[in-house]
């Protein structure tokens, strides 16, 4: 869907940090729909400002910010450092998440084309992203740009129940 909304992608820096970190961890609340294993916590929110401080000193991640300079989404995308020597220039596009009111504006589909500028710059012969099998709505966004399944994942849960004494 194409749309006059108007807002530009841009490199994140430093200074963002803090905004960056409470923006991503919305990401990390709407996430936890398909993975209950995240915890909220003082341990992970320091862990993200660490993970994001790398994302942002490497030059990985981007935000889309409105003509009022109000953040609306962000992405990330990094190399593929496989541990084995490859033929292919493999990189990552991850943390793709638009404010709910921003969502529908080809807000998320400007990001990742900003994100595969980035990596076909960098010489990248493929992009790969991850999704969780019942995110319709990504899956929908990730076909209409031409991405196509890979590696399916499969997860069996198993007994938390470690009381021995039954």
């Amino acid at each position: 869907m194409e749309s006059n909304f108007r807002f530009k992608i841009r490199l994140a820096k430093v200074f963002d940090l803090e905004l960056v970190n409470d923006f991503w961890w919305n990401l990390i609340k709407e996430q936890e729909n398909f993975d209950k294993r995240i915890i909220i916590s003082e341990f992970n929110k320091h862990r993200s400002i660490n993970f994001l401080r790398e994302r942002i000193l490497n030059g990985y991640l981007f935000l889309a910010e409105s003509h009022k300079q109000e953040v609306i989404g962000l992405g990330t995308i990094s190399k593929d450092l496989h541990f084995l020597q490859t033929d292919l220039d493999v990189w990552n596009i991850a943390d793709i998440w638009v404010k709910k009111e921003h969502r529908r504006k080809d807000v998320a589909s400007k990001i990742i084309k900003k994100l595969e500028e980035i990596a076909i710059e960098n010489g990248a012969d493929e992009i790969r992203l991850n999704v969780y099998s019942n995110n319709l709505p990504a899956i929908s966004l990730y076909e209409k740009l031409n991405y196509t399944p890979k590696i399916t994942t499969f997860s069996k849960p198993l007994s938390t129940d470690l009381n021995i004494d039954n």
